[in-house]
């Protein structure tokens, strides 16, 4: 008799521990409270397994059978309170289920609720539309009712169940969609970041870093289910395809970035033939994930995604040793991904228990991954600028030497030039001089001869005397005025002040009187104006000198008897214009654009220096502000200067 109460009362211990009592809140099925029945053939219908027995699940975690091809029915005897009057919700927190028939059934045996979901079945078809599988349970007015649930998947068997009240679901639902806000907010910005810097900088490696992120967004979004709610939706293949074909083509993006970015080619020649062949695998697994069945594809995926954080750790170490300082944000990225990976695949192949949150801890490592990769790329991004500003200091320091040498070298040659010019300059001052002293000398080489000759006949009496030293006077008061022209010519002195331009081509047709009365030519001057320009005197009546020694030597060229120079000075609008003409025939049209270059001319060395007009063009375009060209005529060339007036010189000159 005490054996059988014993018996009794132990059978009544076991049911009640059996049953699920439903109250207020969330409700996790624990240890004894779920059973399980496996169909291997995937055979068994409703019927037929109520009165099949079911293995209770005994181990202190979330269901978890790792990948099998076996079709799972669970049990699960439900029990409302009495002081409970709710709605009570089924939640599955595994988007990945193929199929879920849920059986809702009284305790004779008639079904309150069957509802089909999973990523086979319709999404409009769910109670909810959440990502998550969520399955309202009608159990108003009834006190114990039976959940019988049939899982098939091709991925890991599982059931991460919970029961929640309303208030609870919907406290649970909010919570949730601030976690996927903040996760993929996360990723949004990072996108937006890195998209705007290759936008700013072109480096290549932040359109590999942004072609990683994407590929990884839409792996993600295939495995949390938010692919099929916003994306993709019911698309089968893509269902079928697209989660697993996302793995492999993840983890060639992650290889092809990390390759560049951590230049293994160079810091890391082992590991980077590791990386190539892991590349070409990956680009296999993509492919052969397109045309297979998620289950055929799925546990090489898995592991290919558990050795690859594997791989580019070890990578990142390696060239860590080369004091690459972007490698550190690297190697802190993937160890808290190959963490969260390690812990999510351990989970998936039913090593390590589930737990709150198992499904996001990947999500987890991955954002905070993805924040030190973009850290990374920020930090190279500043060594690169570092050593760009760096290596533009240095050419800086090297372009301000060498164009302070530059410049002493153009100081130089501008020395050069311009002794060059002076030497000329004189050469002819000397010839000129020789030219108006030859005439004088033979005059006072005559007096001083017919003195002589008097003295010695006895006929050179006073008067004869005074006349002699008078002319003598004469000619040498010529002599001395001579060499004061071509002194204040020659002057350095280049202070401007307002001159009559027509003064100083008067002076210049003096100073050149000698040698075109020599050539017999004849010259005309035009003066229609009196406005006055801010010039250096000298250098104007240079540069005039210049041009009607040019017109000279080009009649003189063409030997002609009945040579002419023209001067005209006019005033046009903004200043005033001298033209000097002559009548030599004009300059040849393959000579004309190179009159101006210096060491340019059409004579032989030894009556050209071709300084002469490149000087005059340097005087007037960079002293006085003009401009100065020349032109073919009838029947000759004209050189045209155009000086502005005072005010306007001035101005510019300031």
């Amino acid at each position: 008799m005490k054996k059988l109460l014993f018996l009794f009362f132990v059978s009544t211990f076991v049911l009640q521990a059996s049953f699920l009592t439903l109250q207020r809140g969330v409700l996790t099925p624990t240890e004894g409270s779920i059973s399980y029945l496996e169909d291997i053939q995937g055979s068994l219908k409703l019927e037929e397994i109520k009165g099949e027995y079911f293995t209770p699940y005994t181990k202190e975690r979330s269901v978890n059978f790792g990948f099998t091809r076996s079709v799972y029915w669970f049990k699960i005897n439900l029990r409302t309170s009495s002081s409970t009057d709710t709605h009570w919700w089924m939640k599955i927190d595994y988007p990945l289920l193929e199929s879920i028939d849920m059986y809702l059934l009284q305790p004779d045996g008639r079904i309150i609720k069957h509802q089909r979901m999973g990523t086979s079945q319709p999404f409009s078809s769910r109670d909810i539309g959440s990502h998550y599988f969520i399955s309202e349970l009608p159990l108003n007015n009834i006190s114990d009712a039976t959940l019988y649930i049939r899982l098939k998947t091709q991925s890991s068997m599982q059931l991460p169940l919970s029961i929640f009240s309303s208030e609870s679901l919907m406290e649970e639902l909010e919570k949730n969609n601030i976690f996927v806000g903040i996760y993929y907010g996360i990723f949004f910005i990072v996108l937006l970041y890195n998209a705007v810097l290759f936008i700013y900088t072109m480096d290549k490696n932040y359109l590999r870093y942004i072609l990683f992120l994407v590929s990884f967004i839409l792996w993600q979004l295939s495995f949390d289910g938010l692919g099929i709610k916003y994306i993709w939706g019911d698309n089968y293949w893509f269902i079928e395809h697209g989660s697993s074909a996302f793995i492999p083509f993840t983890a060639f993006c992650a290889l092809y970035f990390s390759r560049y970015f951590l230049n293994t080619p160079m810091y890391a020649p082992k590991v980077d033939k590791a990386i190539i062949i892991m590349m070409f695998l990956s680009i296999f697994m993509a492919i052969a994930s397109l045309f297979l069945h998620y289950a055929q594809v799925i546990p090489y995926n898995a592991a290919l995604a558990s050795i690859l954080p594997v791989v580019l750790l070890i990578a990142g170490l390696r060239v860590m040793r080369h004091e690459y300082r972007a490698a550190r944000f690297y190697v802190a990225g993937w160890s808290s991904f190959l963490i969260a990976t390690i812990i999510f695949a351990f989970n998936k192949f039913d090593l390590i228990p589930s737990f709150y949150g198992i499904n996001n801890v990947q999500q987890i490592g991955s954002a905070i991954e993805m924040i030190f990769l973009s850290l990374a790329l920020a930090d190279r991004v500043y060594l690169l600028q570092r050593e760009y500003i760096e290596k533009l200091n240095h050419l800086n320091d090297t372009l301000r030497d060498k164009v302070e040498s530059a410049l002493n070298e153009a100081r130089l040659k501008d020395r050069l030039f311009v002794q060059q010019s002076r030497l000329a300059a004189m050469g002819e001052m000397i010839e000129q001089i020789a030219h108006q002293w030859r005439q004088p000398l033979n005059t006072l080489a005559l007096i001083n001869q017919d003195m002589y000759v008097k003295q010695k006949l006895g006929k050179c009496d006073a008067k004869a005397f005074e006349e002699s030293h008078e002319r003598i006077d004469e000619h040498l008061q010529y002599l001395s005025k001579t060499i004061d022209d071509f002194r204040n010519f020659y002057k350095t002195d280049k202070s401007k002040s307002l001159e009559d331009v027509g003064e100083l081509a008067v002076e210049a047709l003096k100073l050149s009187d000698v040698f075109l009365k020599y050539a017999k030519i004849k010259t005309y001057l035009d003066v229609s104006t009196t406005l006055k320009v801010n010039i250096a005197k000298n250098e104007m009546i240079q540069v005039l000198m210049n041009l009607i020694k040019n017109a000279h030597d080009a009649i003189i060229e063409q030997r002609m008897t009945d040579g002419k120079i023209s001067i005209r000075i006019e005033e046009f609008e903004k200043g005033i214009k001298i033209s000097v003409e002559d009548n030599a025939g004009g300059i040849a049209s393959n000579v004309i654009e190179k009159v101006f270059d210096i060491y340019f001319t059409t004579k032989d060395n030894e009556h050209g220096s071709g300084l002469g007009l490149h000087m005059s063009k340097y005087i007037i375009e960079e002293s006085f502000r003009g401009k100065i060209w020349v032109e073919n005529i009838a029947g000759g060339a004209r050189f045209v200067i155009m000086l502005p007036s005072a005010e306007i010189n001035t101005l510019v000159s300031e």
